[in-house]
Formats: structure tokens, C-alpha cells, sequence
């Protein structure tokens, strides 16, 4: 009520309705465990926080991915209840030791896809691998399934603090956004806040 302009408010009110979800992370905090030296460094922090947005375990990728085609096939919430009688504990609890719980989790794994598997997680852990390609698909395969004209946007704050002067993460932080730009066709933003300036690196 406060705009007078009426293109202004129009043009306002036509983004506000557009379905979306932001995702907003401050990049350090995030890079807990995630070495700058890796040379996917950055990937791995955004794949990380996009992993727990959608309900996945982000602190490991190959839990997160275990979940996410589990969730694809619709039997997670079967999977966890299965896991949840077997070991009196929720999933969300026991896939933080999953030393301890391999058993049953390979236990609930048989029983909801009805064929008997046994190191489960410790395969998913050997093959797990991701790329800024498969990054940007999975987004993409997200995406759709949403809502129509559905925009995802990743707000990550202090960015030129955590590449400072590596070449290597700028090229990938430009990289990143670029594959996404295209895969999923400009419904996939990354929007970055830096201290220090970015384009002297």
C-alpha cells in the first residue's frame, strides 16, 4: 500500500506469486568439516545444505543420496518406519551411527524393497560421487516435481570471504551457477554476498 508507482507495485505483486523457495546459509558455518582444498569444495557445501532443505542427511552425501532414492521410489517414510521397529530409535537419530545401525538398516532396506541386501549404506558410501552436473540434475528433478513455474533460489552469504584469492573456487562458484542456470532452465538461482570485492579474484 505504501508504492504509489503502479508499475512498480504490478511488477511487485506479479513476483510475490510466483511460487519459490530461498535457501539462505551463511557458506563458513556450513563448511564445517569441508576442506577450502578440496578442489569441489564449494559443490560440496551447497550440495550439503540443498541436502538437508529437502529433509536429507547433509553431514553425509551418501546417506543423503541413499535417502533421496528411497524417497524418489516412494518408500522413505515406509523405510523409516521399518528402521524405527527395528531398532527403537528413529532414522533421523540412528543415521548418525551408522557403524552401529548397518544391521538394521539393511534389515528395513529388505524388507520395503523385498529382495535381501546386505552393506547397503557401505556401497552407497564406495559409489557415492557427485558432480556439478548430477548436482544441477538433482535440483532440476526437484524442481519439477514442485509446483508450476516453481523457482528454487540458494542465498549464500560471505562467499569472497571463503574463496578469498582461489582462483579455483570462483571458477567453480561460476561453474555451479551456470549449470544450473541451464539445467534447469533460469528456475535455479545462486545469489551471493561478499565483503570483499570479487573482482579481484
Amino acid at each position: 500500500p505504501k508504492i504509489e508507482d503502479e508499475i512498480l507495485r504490478a511488477d511487485l505483486q506479479r513476483a510475490v506469486s510466483i511460487p519459490s523457495k530461498s535457501i539462505l546459509f551463511n557458506i563458513d558455518q556450513k563448511a564445517d568439516v569441508i576442506s577450502k582444498e578440496q578442489v569441489d569444495a564449494l559443490l560440496a557445501v551447497i550440495v550439503k545444505v540443498f541436502d538437508e532443505s529437502c529433509g536429507y542427511y547433509g553431514k553425509q552425501g551418501y546417506i543423503a543420496q541413499f535417502e533421496r532414492e528411497l524417497d524418489q521410489d516412494g518408500l522413505f517414510g515406509v523405510f523409516k518406519d521399518k528402521f524405527q521397529t527395528l531398532s527403537n530409535m528413529p532414522w533421523e537419530e540412528g543415521r548418525k551411527r551408522i557403524s552401529r545401525i548397518s544391521a538394521n538398516a539393511d534389515q528395513a532396506y529388505s524388507d520395503v524393497v523385498g529382495q535381501q541386501a546386505t552393506g547397503v549404506l557401505d556401497k552407497y558410501r564406495s559409489d557415492y560421487h557427485v558432480s556439478i552436473e548430477d548436482f544441477a540434475e538433482q535440483v532440476s528433478d526437484y524442481i519439477e516435481r514442485q509446483s508450476k513455474n516453481f523457482r528454487l533460489n540458494f542465498f549464500v552469504d560471505e562467499v569472497g570471504q571463503y574463496i578469498a584469492d582461489n582462483v579455483k573456487l570462483m571458477t567453480n562458484l561460476q561453474t555451479i551457477a551456470e549449470s544450473l542456470a541451464t539445467k534447469c532452465r533460469g528456475r535455479a538461482w545462486v545469489i551471493v554476498t561478499a565483503q570483499e570485492d570479487m573482482n579481484s579474484v
